[in-house]
């Protein structure tokens, strides 16, 4: 076939030891893309050199190091495509992905297309899933905004991307490390997208700490802060919308256990931070809110023991088909 117009978008921070396989997962698709820009985030290590490497269509944009929002962003300002994938550095595409995604989002006109993904960890030549397949069954019911900020989160590199609708989006909020990624959908659902799901196909996502944020006392702390800011953020903009997501059990939940983890932290975060969450929440029925919060965990726990899987309704979970095996396998993975 001949190259679609799709672009792909890859930030990257020393990934030396795995960008290689992630391109060539990238590479290998049957619908090959126009481009796949690697934007190097002021990595330390070979990560420029190992894109490089791969020659056309890879190709390398080097930035200081800004964070994987502004990295997303910059390498959407440098694409052409009219389709958008925004694939994360260690992370793996079967080889169907570009193609069925394509497809979906012509037959249907839709903004984005989301596939369903699976966690797991990487061997040499294996895969090992830690949990079913997300989304396998099709996308949450109802209100897509209310799911993403109640019980329900996305993963942008699961999903293909008109190019229309990032741009009316803006694209990925830059001041924020955490639930960039959920602003970002959040605001393609508030300009209008109209999200598809796109079966037959897998993203599979890697579970391995290659980097991350870690565990670490300020990691811990940086993440929860950063989740506490996404939601505040998410829910500002839901209001200048018209939208009050205070109305929804599950944002109440969420803001509620956040404020909870804040309130545990040695170093707590800046104080119009825990102001603006517990508003979100709710000044009364934190008793309520704790037994929700612990009838979740008993029910997640009951699930994963007699079904195998552990999610929300919301993701829609399945086990791996014969075709989603198949796909693995292409991908050079024995499943374990």
């Amino acid at each position: 076939m001949e190259p679609a117009s799709i672009s792909v978008i890859i930030p990257a921070y020393n990934r030396e030891a795995i960008l290689g396989e992630t391109l060539e997962s990238l590479l290998r698709q049957t619908l090959p893309a126009r481009e796949i820009i690697v934007v190097d985030d002021g990595s330390t290590d070979r990560t420029a050199a190992v894109a490089e490497s791969c020659g056309a269509p890879v190709r390398v944009v080097r930035q200081s190091n800004a964070g994987p929002a502004a990295a997303r962003n910059r390498g959407f300002r440098e694409s052409a495509g009219e389709y958008i994938h925004f694939f994360d550095s260690d992370d793996i595409a079967v080889p169907n992905k570009h193609e069925v995604q394509v497809r979906t989002l012509e037959e249907s006109g839709a903004d984005i297309a989301f596939g369903p993904w699976i966690k797991g960890i990487f061997g040499a030549a294996t895969f090992c899933p830690v949990n079913q397949v997300y989304q396998q069954h099709g996308l949450p019911r109802g209100d897509l905004v209310q799911a993403l900020l109640s019980s329900w989160s996305v993963v942008p590199h699961a999903c293909l991307f008109r190019r229309g609708i990032v741009e009316r989006c803006g694209g990925f909020p830059e001041d924020l490390r955490v639930g960039e990624d959920q602003l970002m959908f959040l605001r393609c659902l508030l300009a209008g997208a109209r999200v598809v799901h796109s079966p037959g196909t897998l993203e599979l996502y890697r579970t391995e700490n290659m980097d991350k944020i870690t565990a670490s006392a300020d990691g811990h702390r940086r993440r929860i802060t950063e989740w506490a800011r996404f939601l505040v953020s998410a829910g500002q903009e839901c209001q200048a919308h018209g939208i009050d997501p205070r109305k929804w059990f599950g944002f109440r939940l969420r803001a509620w256990i956040c404020g909870r983890d804040m309130a545990a932290l040695n170093e707590p975060p800046p104080p119009d931070v825990v102001r603006e969450v517990a508003e979100l929440s709710g000044q009364s029925g934190n008793t309520f809110l704790a037994l929700a919060d612990f009838s979740d965990k008993k029910y997640a726990s009951i699930q994963s023991r007699l079904l195998g899987r552990r999610g929300h309704r919301s993701f829609r979970m399945g086990r791996l088909s014969h075709l989603q095996m198949e796909l693995i396998g292409r991908c050079g993975y024995s499943l374990q």
